[in-house]
């Protein structure tokens, strides 16, 4: 009778793995997009899908303790699992790589970029939300529910027992439940991870990545011995400090080299004029579609994205403290250097990542002219500020400046009009391909603009203008497979993918054309021998590194490509020593790296003089006043009129004028409505209309 009475007990328990197992295949089915690849994998990966199961059991055993409401906890539990699956599931379409744990650092970022998701409600997604909530119901309040007394005793019981399920998971130990059903979490391929291992399993097998282990041999001494052993890539300087112009292209990507399609002009004619002439090629970037600042980050600091964890972010979750770049490199030996981004200043928290680079100003969207082409920044304006930028200065100029106008969207309609016609492609391939095509033109018109003014200026300058990823053209690679340029399962994938664009233009060295073939952690060394400009024991070691082992691709490709892993064990330990480590190796220099002058915008803003300009107006002289600032009179802003970073006039009306002296200050706002920059408070006694 006991006996029965427990298997009683234990069978009215058995929902709540059923439970568990439908919100794992609904997961599943937002994630992949597809009910047969869903019901595929849920029927082949039977240990994978157990150990999902259990993942949601766990948690709908730990709210079920926190809140004694078994059927709560399930809805509760159900729509965050599946509100992140759906999430998983466009990005995956999108940019290639599912949702990942760190991505909760970047929900700024994500609400922003939020008006350019499409397809969201798709046959896939709204049948099976139906068929969700409609077997739910069924599973919850139509079968015989479960039968249990939460006294405080189960609750803490069941409590514990989620910890325990959920740690056995978690752990990668002897009681490792991934280890005894040989689950294998794929770090290096997290689309394939999530494939393979399904969503909400490889999301707690990734939570590890967030706290980087130290890798192993890592200390002071052998980070000294690499130093001593590196002999440097530029023994003497040359005479010349020559502008350093890095340019990173959004997505840009010769779509001309596809031989199935036809376009009726060339979008790039100046870009294909340059690569005849001087050092191009491509870089192998470990991005495609987005993550932007993955491939600043390698092509500014030189540390490389295969040692971190694939879909992290730098800027937002380790960039924290001063990290030696190519912009305090130059610093140190006379340049200024500047960031120019035609976006807000707190994306991918830029304006405290520049900071800690160690450049001197950040000219953020927020400082620029609304030129805008499409919904963004046109490439041109980015261009007026990389000249201006170096033509204010006497000294020699570094400048790392990013475009954003052929950014994602690429559907027809983002600009005014398309120019040229694709053929070859029909559908939605065409308009994406067109789309794409016409924002090449504003690519190719930048490139010939800085050329141009740099070609008749006497100040000796390099120019490197490359591209950050290819375009997102359709979900899962469409427009590429409808052209016939990616086949499925194409052998070719990571060059065809992954490969960008890269030109270095020169207005002064003797003529000479290298062949690029490198990734962008290699490009900042390579810019510092080819300018003849010392760089640090860093860049002195990737530079020889390089020499070898010029493309550093994911860990799945290092057989095939013959990469030794061993060989890379040096560059991992440096690298970390410089993110997570003691920076053993900047030794004094880490106190040099960051500018305690840095500034946000054209340059530290200040109002110099007022002066009474007719009736009620006044007239703003001083130094880099940028055109979206906003003049405050006693705390109360006014209307302006902008003539220059030297003057402009601001609107006073009648009432406002008797309370004197006048306190004048003028500000910068971000989107977020937050002051990101102010003058110095000007106070003003003269008089006013209303006083004679």
């Amino acid at each position: 009778m006991a006996l029965q009475n427990h298997g009683a007990r234990a069978a009215k328990r058995i929902p709540l793995l059923l439970w568990s197992l439908w919100i794992v295949f609904l997961v599943e089915l937002l994630s992949r997009g597809q009910w047969w690849g869903t019901l595929k994998w849920t029927f082949e990966a039977l240990p994978e899908v157990a150990l999902n199961a259990l993942v949601v059991l766990g948690f709908l055993f730990l709210l079920t303790a926190i809140t004694g409401r078994v059927h709560l906890s399930f809805w509760l539990v159900a729509t965050f699992c599946l509100a992140f699956g759906l999430i998983s599931g466009i990005k995956l379409d999108i940019l290639g790589v599912p949702f990942l744990p760190w991505d909760l650092l970047l929900t700024s970022e994500t609400k922003d970029m939020a008006q350019y998701l499409s397809g969201l409600l798709n046959f896939t997604v709204v049948s099976g939300i139906i068929t969700f909530i409609v077997i739910s119901i069924l599973l919850l309040y139509k079968l015989p529910r479960i039968l249990f007394n939460f006294r405080w005793k189960h609750r803490v019981a069941m409590g514990i027992a989620s910890l325990l399920m959920l740690t056995m998971i978690y752990t990668d130990g002897s009681m490792s439940l991934k280890r005894l059903a040989h689950v294998q979490n794929i770090g290096w391929d997290q689309t394939l991870n999530v494939q393979t291992n399904g969503f909400l399993l490889s999301t707690i097998m990734n939570l590890k990545f967030l706290f980087l282990n130290q890798p192993e041999g890592y200390n002071e001494d052998n980070v000294r011995a690499a130093i001593s052993s590196t002999p440097p890539a530029v023994p003497a300087e040359g005479d010349v400090k020559p502008n350093i112009i890095v340019v990173l292209s959004e997505s840009f990507w010769d779509a001309t080299q596809v031989k199935n399609i036809t376009f009726s002009k060339d979008p790039l004619p100046f870009y294909h004029e340059m690569i005849k002439k001087y050092t191009s090629g491509t870089m192998l970037s470990p991005q495609y579609g987005g993550g932007t600042a993955n491939v600043e980050f390698e092509v500014l600091t030189g540390n490389s994205m295969r040692f971190l964890p694939q879909g992290s972010v730098p800027y937002n979750q380790y960039i924290n403290k001063g990290v030696d770049s190519l912009a305090s490199i130059m610093e140190r030996q006379g340049y200024t250097s500047t960031s120019i981004n035609p976006f807000h200043s707190w994306f991918y928290n830029s304006k405290k990542v520049y900071e800690n680079f160690g450049f001197s100003k950040y000219i953020s969207q927020e400082f620029m002219k609304p030129d805008y082409e499409g919904p963004y920044i046109a490439d041109r304006e980015v261009a007026y500020q990389i000249i201006g930028t170096t033509d204010l200065t006497d000294g020699p100029d570094f400048v790392f400046a990013n475009t954003m106008e052929n950014h994602y969207h690429y559907y027809p309609g983002k600009f005014k009009e398309n120019t040229i016609e694709v053929t070859g492609v029909e559908g939605e391939a065409k308009g994406l391909l067109e789309t794409y095509a016409q924002g090449l033109l504003g690519v190719d018109d930048m490139l010939k603009r800085l050329v141009t003014h740099y070609e008749t200026t006497k100040e000796p300058t390099i120019i490197l203008f490359f591209g950050d990823h290819l375009p997102s053209l359709g979900d899962n690679y469409q427009a590429y497979k409808d052209i016939g340029y990616l086949k499925e399962n194409d052998p070719d994938f990571l060059n065809k993918m992954y490969r960008v664009p890269t030109l270095v233009w020169n207005n002064y060295l003797p003529e000479h054309k290298d062949e690029i073939n490198m990734s962008p952690s290699f490009i900042g060394p390579y810019l510092l021998k080819l300018a003849q400009r010392p760089g640090s024991y860093y860049t002195d070691y990737l530079y020889q590194l390089s020499q070898q082992m010029p493309i550093l691709p994911p860990e799945n490709y290092y057989e095939e490509m013959k990469i030794d892993k061993q060989a890379l064990k040096t560059y991992e330990q440096l690298q970390y020593d410089i993110m997570f480590g003691s920076q053993f190796g900047y030794g004094d220099m880490k106190d040099s790296i960051k500018d305690k002058n840095y500034v946000l915008g054209l340059g530290r803003m200040e109002i110099q003089d007022v002066k009474l300009k007719g009736a009620e107006e006044l007239l703003i002289t001083g130094a880099d006043l940028p055109v979206n600032c906003i003049v405050q009179v006693n705390g109360q802003p006014v209307e302006v009129e902008w003539n220059s970073p030297r003057e402009m006039t601001a609107h006073i009306k009648p009432e406002s004028s008797k309370k004197q002296p006048l306190k004048i200050e003028v500000i910068v706002k971000d989107s977020k409505d937050k002051i990101i920059a102010r003058s110095n408070e000007y106070k003003y006694s003269g008089a006013m209309a209303g006083d004679m």
